[in-house]
């Protein structure tokens, strides 16, 4: 998100160019300008003037101020360390525990003394690993939790201005002795030097490289071994901003961009504070691996399907041997896939590497009857397939083996390119039906065809084998991406990164993905690629998000270019090898913002098609065949959504996103909760973006807030309305002009006040249930702007002989109309029923309930829309409403499933206005993270409403209780 029209502060001019940050030299800058300036003009003929961030720390008078005491936190006594080698997949081991970590300034020794037992580490850490430097000085006690308050300030930036040493010592199971022993490092970041019992193994660059060393020769069968790792921070950190009331939300990132491919967000963007170590560390597994004399590297596994025909599809399997002796190697290589083996003889030449490939033409086993599909969520199940890879050396010796975990799916692509047949045809790409390796688009001589939308023309001989004219054109000139042959409806949201100490365990990050897949999301932008780990893949896989993946850069001319082009593309090469049997992985895209520059498009176009060859390179994540991206402003009317903005495919459009006070009690200090502080600001609650509508209208529309309690319950009303309203635009015109949504943001990085559907900590706001709400598979709902009633079917099945119908109901409940109206909805469509009638008199606030159930008359979806006449200026007749309590009773609870069911009555004669759930646990206290099935509704007087709430494993017990609470509840 480029969000850069805010107050800049010490922006550097062409005559400051040498101070942008410590290690900043004047010919990298120089460089940098002439590579950046190159790429895209700006408005009115000026040049863009490129973001290297602040010249210099801001002045101190400018820092944000808190009202809370500082509580420094308790140092931790050193433990002595002890390695755990952690069983991993195909037999590997994860080096766990027993690391230690030191300031590499305060360590006089070299690599090779450090590599070896005996050497004295006392004063060293226990570290985390996987895990950054930040993440083990604060889980040491060094220094406080960076989330909390204004706690962050309180961590020196130098962190990331000075190398770091990474220690652990372990011993070789017995039964691993005499293989062949490679030590692999999942993730560092930015650069590590790496050595063995003395021995210096080599380097690793780049935050998304893997490391590899065959450690056969170094390796002590017997005796203890000692890892050594020296990690060095990007080169350029820059100097973080820090937003305050007065500084505003101040330039997204600066100098660290030009080191890409790291974090670049983590030198501060306006989603989350600088991170003092810029995210430098180990902070992925580290993993011992035993083989015979060959190797298997990166197998692919790609499906393919006679579309339509879903019912039969083949799968081709190709990798990489490696023979690691001296000796020519002649193996067998097996594969097993639903019981059935297919297996072939190779020799793979002395220290050399061999592709093997197995055909389906040649292999039956690789021909499937009836498989189980890979579907994104919503249109059916992520149905994933499990191959074992085996190779087997002379004597039948095991040499090494291969577990890929796969979908069967196929995926196409419609859109508007200029061809040899003419301009603006309607195409749909099929990208295992073009010729490996070759480059079909010519994305830099595109043409513009609606203003801020350009469409790419084919090379000139272009094989058109991948291309067929679309019979039935839907949202022309945009993307539409289709999945098994069936056009999807992208609805999701935007990831800056999973955590912004990059804390990303499993176990940390699936409620997010379990939180986007019950809100009916069905995408995942992976913004600048910050969120690329296996884990982040692989639950993509299991929860249905189709996976929109940025590669390093951000915003063409205003962010700097990355400067070392062979860095970027190896690490871009091991991502795609790492990465492409994911099925969840739907586009590739250079950057945010804008295109590749000159040096890099052509080079990860040809990577896509050679090393993938299965999916498309989106060569820019707006304008060519996209909507442009944004706004991130809030809006008084959300009809503005429908009325000006819904069109197309659009990876970016977001508002504010204030969560619930318990939330906010978390992450913010007591004495500077309220009234709104700089600790607010410094949370991402900008004075930019609109900011003052948006808390202008809480006292507007709902009075004036009496404290935090109040103002984030009156807020919520704002955040309901319009995440369902950004949602619904889309859906009022899918198809005939829409295809996708994608919020900025759905998840956020740290504890915010903008951009989320959830809070940090698995907490569920209004935002969230108006996501929900509108992105149900099968929904009614009104249109903003033009009124109709609609039934917006984004499932693969048809609905016959439903009904709908609206009514309307006065502030205290009494049904003033109804009208009802037969449906058909049409699978994969949005079907429009009727526009209401309403009465020539309404009162002043009014609720307009839509309800859609089937023939039988079980309810499939309802809608409420809480609204005011032109003549009311606000809705503060809920403040009028009588108090109601609402109590749940437990139907049944499910442990198996970890479910309970519930239902909640409005015994009184006043509606129940907005009622929010929580889950309490032991103590009364929330049990997070939990998943309802509905939230922040209104229940009518006497009205019943059946719940279903979802917890997780460490909460099960008898004292699970739900709490209602509505915004008329005393």
């Amino acid at each position: 998100m480029m969000g850069w029209t805010g107050k800049w502060m010490d922006f550097i001019n062409d005559s400051k160019l040498a101070v942008v940050g410590r290690r900043l030299r004047l010919g990298w800058l120089l460089v940098a300008i002439g590579a950046g300036l190159c790429q895209q003009p700006a408005a009115h003929g000026q040049q863009p003037k490129l973001n290297y961030g602040l010249a210099k720390p801001q002045d101190s008078a400018l820092l944000p101020q808190a009202k809370a005491a500082y509580l420094p936190p308790t140092r931790r006594p050193k433990v002595l360390p002890r390695t755990v080698l952690a069983p991993a997949p195909d037999g590997r081991l994860r080096l766990t525990q027993g690391w230690e970590m030191a300031a590499a300034n305060d360590v006089p020794a070299a690599g090779a003394a450090i590599s070896q037992p005996g050497f004295r580490s006392a004063t060293w850490y226990n570290a985390t690993v996987p895990g950054t430097v930040l993440t083990t000085l604060i889980d040491q006690g060094v220094y406080p939790d960076p989330y909390i308050g204004l706690n962050n300030l309180r961590i020196p930036d130098t962190l990331a201005r000075q190398p770091w040493w990474y220690r652990v010592a372990f011993r070789v199971p017995a039964e691993k002795r005499g293989q062949s022993a490679w030590l692999t490092f999942a993730g560092i970041n930015y650069q590590a030097e790496v050595w063995l019992n003395g021995q210096r193994l080599g380097t690793i660059k780049g935050a998304f490289r893997r490391g590899e060393f065959e450690v056969s020769r170094w390796l002590k069968a017997a005796d203890e071994n000692v890892l050594a790792v020296r990690i060095l921070p990007p080169p350029h950190p820059g100097i973080p901003h820090e937003e305050s009331a007065r500084t505003g939300q101040g330039p997204n990132g600066g100098a660290l961009a030009g080191d890409g491919p790291t974090f670049m967000a983590s030198e501060g963007w306006d989603w989350m504070p600088g991170i003092r170590d810029r995210n430098s560390g180990i902070w992925q597994d580290v993993q011992l691996h035993f083989s015979g004399p060959v190797t298997l590297r990166d197998p692919q596994v790609i499906t393919d399907l006679p579309l339509p025909d879903t019912t039969r599809a083949t799968v081709a399997v190709r990798a990489t041997l490696h023979n690691t002796s001296r000796q020519p190697q002649s193996v067998l290589v097996t594969g097993q896939l639903e019981g059935q083996t297919f297996r072939q003889t190779v020799t793979v030449p002395a220290l050399s590497d061999k592709l093997v490939r197995f055909d389906p033409a040649s292999f039956a086993p690789l021909r499937l009857n009836r498989p189980r599909l890979w579907w994104p969520n919503g249109y059916g199940r992520p149905s994933l397939y499990t191959m074992q890879l085996r190779v087997v050396a002379a004597g039948g010796k095991p040499s090494d083996r291969h577990t890929v975990r796969f979908g069967v799916r196929e995926l196409t692509y419609e859109m508007t390119v200029d061809t040899p047949a003419g301009e603006g045809q309607r195409v749909k790409f099929n990208p295992l039906r073009a010729p490996a390796g070759k480059l079909l688009f010519d994305n830099v001589n595109r043409r513009e065809v609606v203003p801020e939308v350009a469409v790419s023309r084919l090379r000139t001989g272009a094989d058109q084998a991948a291309f067929t004219p679309v019979a039935e054109p839907a949202a022309a000139p945009y993307l539409v991406l289709k999945v098994n042959g069936q056009r999807i409806f992208c609805r999701g949201g935007n990831w800056g990164m999973d955590d912004a100490r990059k804390r990303v365990s499993r176990a940390r990050l699936e409620p997010y993905f379990k939180l986007h897949q019950q809100a009916h999301l069905n995408m995942i932008r992976n913004w600048t690629g910050e969120s690329t780990e296996e884990d982040f893949f692989q639950l993509a896989d299991e929860y249905g998000m189709l996976v929109w993946n940025d590669f390093w850069l951000s915003t063409q001319g205003f962010n700097i270019e990355a400067t070392d082009n062979k860095l970027f593309m190896d690490n871009a090469t091991d991502v795609v090898r790492r990465y492409r049997n994911h099925p969840s992985i739907a586009i590739w895209c250079p950057r945010n913002e804008g295109y590749a520059p000159a040096g890099l498009e052509d080079l990860l176009a040809r990577l896509i098609a050679t090393e993938d060859g299965t999916r498309y390179y989106q060569p820019n994540s707006r304008n060519l065949n996209l909507r442009t991206s944004g706004p991130w402003n809030y809006f008084s009317d959300p009809a503005e959504y429908a009325r000006r903005l819904a069109q197309g495919f659009t990876t970016e459009i977001g508002t504010f996103s204030v969560p619930e006070a318990r939330t906010i009690r978390q992450f913010i200090p007591a004495a500077d909760q309220w009234p709104i502080s700089d600790t607010w600001y410094y949370h991402d609650l900008h004075a930019e973006h609109e900011q003052q509508k948006y808390l202008g209208d809480v006292t507007h529309l709902y009075g004036v807030p009496t404290g935090l309690e109040d103002f984030a319950r009156k807020v919520q009303f704002l955040n309901y309305d319009h995440h369902r309203a950004m949602f619904e635009a889309w859906n009022s015109r899918l198809w005939r002009n829409t295809s996708g949504v994608l919020l900025w943001m759905s998840h956020p990085a740290w504890p915010s006040m903008i951009w989320q559907l959830y809070s940090w900590d698995y907490a569920t706001h209004a935002a969230y249930f108006g996501a929900q709400k509108a992105c149900e598979p099968l929904h009614v709902q009104w249109n903003l702007d033009d009124h109709q009633v609609m039934v917006i079917n984004t499932t693969l099945r048809p609905l016959g002989g439903g009904q709908v119908t609206c009514s309307l109901y006065d502030v205290a409940g009494q049904r003033l109309t109804t009208e009802s109206r037969a449906v058909q909805a049409p699978a994969n469509q949005a079907t429009a029923v009727f526009t209401p009638q309403l009465p020539a008199t309404l009162p002043g606030v009014y609720l307009l309930r839509l309800v859609l159930t089937d023939a039988a008359g079980n309810m499939l979806s309802s809608n409420d829309y809480w609204q005011k006449t032109a003549a009311t200026p606000d809705f503060q007749a809920f403040n009028a409403l009588p108090a109601v309590t609402l109590t749940p009773k437990l139907l049944r609870q499910d442990a198996a499933k970890r479910q309970l069911i519930y239902e909640l009555t409005n015994p009184t004669a006043t509606p129940a206005v907005t009622v929010r759930l929580t889950l309490l646990g032991s103590q009364s206290s929330p049990v997070l993270p939990a998943y309802f099935s509905d939230g922040y509704f209104t229940l009518l007087p006497g009205e019943r409403k059946t719940i279903e709430v979802q917890y997780p494993a460490s909460a099960a017990g008898p004292t699970l209780q739900l709490l209602a609470e509505a915004y008329n509840c005393r």
